[in-house]
């Protein structure tokens, strides 16, 4: 091989072994003089005695996993106590002007010495009827108004007592420990004559004459209602008197006729009937019965009332 010949061989391999030295640079190779060498003896020609090893391969590197922070537990605020609310006191009211005149009949009346007497308690109250709480038994005790405000006071002497309801105006005293419940005879007339469900009923006034009824008028049926519900309560019975009654209600029930007899000379507020309910007694119905009555009376004749057969 000619000198010429030569020096082009060995200018090739100078180019390619800087050209791999370049490339190694740019990339990450680390066998540099390696492949020099082998760079080197393929551009003279010359061929290598020995097999170079492959290189040993990098262990991978496992990434240790960053820790996941364990959140502490939120707290559970502790509640705050609801101040419990301090209750306003009501003022108690001055005793209405009739306890004055209710300590002079003890003292004058039941002999109560004035010096222990002394009011120990007063207080406003409200009830659903007119009898303020302290019913007579017997008696009918509007509601239509309610509810109905007042007082309740109680006097005392030191051993007993007494209780007393007024209304608003201090009008109406009840003396509640001086009501006494029925002990003797007494009926329910509207249960026992089976009033309720009743459709109608007619008033009838009697002729003395010829001691028949006849028709005044029917009732209407607000007026209806009210009657079941006065003679729903239990009246007082008593010995006759022997009086002739001069009005007759005739009640349409569920059973038939139930006729309910009132008023005579002797008793304006006497009722009785010919049922075996009476045990052959007279009651005392509530005044209310007549002033229901009253107005069907209006315009027409008023019967002459038959004094009582001694």
């Amino acid at each position: 091989m000619n000198s010429s010949l030569r020096i082009a061989i060995v200018a090739i391999g100078g180019i390619a072994v800087i050209a791999v030295i370049i490339a190694l640079i740019v990339s990450d190779g680390d066998d540099v003089e390696d492949l020099v060498a082998n760079t080197t003896a393929t551009a003279t020609g010359e061929s290598q005695s020995t097999t170079k090893p492959s290189p040993t391969a990098r262990p991978t590197i496992t990434p240790v996993p960053t820790p996941t922070a364990t959140p502490e537990p939120t707290s559970t605020p502790t509640p705050t106590p609801t101040p419990t609310p301090i209750p306003t006191a009501t003022p108690t009211p001055p005793p209405p002007a009739s306890h004055t005149q209710e300590m002079a009949r003890l003292i004058f009346e039941q002999g109560v010495e004035a010096g222990d007497l002394s009011v120990i308690s007063v207080g406003a109250a409200q009830w659903p009827t007119e009898a303020l709480g302290c019913p007579e038994p017997g008696l009918f005790y509007e509601s239509e108004n309610a509810p109905y405000n007042g007082l309740i006071y109680v006097l005392s002497d030191r051993s007993t007592t007494w209780e007393y309801h007024v209304n608003a105006d201090d009008s109406v005293i009840v003396r509640c420990d001086e009501i006494e419940p029925l002990t003797g005879p007494k009926v329910n007339v509207a249960q026992a004559a089976g009033l309720h469900g009743s459709t109608n009923v007619t008033l009838m006034r009697r002729i003395f004459p010829t001691d028949q009824f006849e028709t005044v008028n029917p009732m209407s049926q607000a007026d209806l209602d009210r009657l079941i519900d006065i003679f729903d309560r239990d009246i007082p019975l008593s010995v006759t008197i022997g009086c002739e009654t001069a009005f007759r209600l005739d009640f349409q029930t569920p059973g038939g006729i139930e006729s309910i007899e009132w008023l005579c000379s002797e008793d304006k507020n006497i009722t009785t009937g010919t049922q075996d309910f009476w045990n052959a007694m007279t009651g005392t119905a509530p005044v209310q019965v007549g002033e229901i009555i009253g107005p069907y009376l209006v315009g027409a004749p008023i019967p002459t009332l038959p004094t009582a057969t001694p």
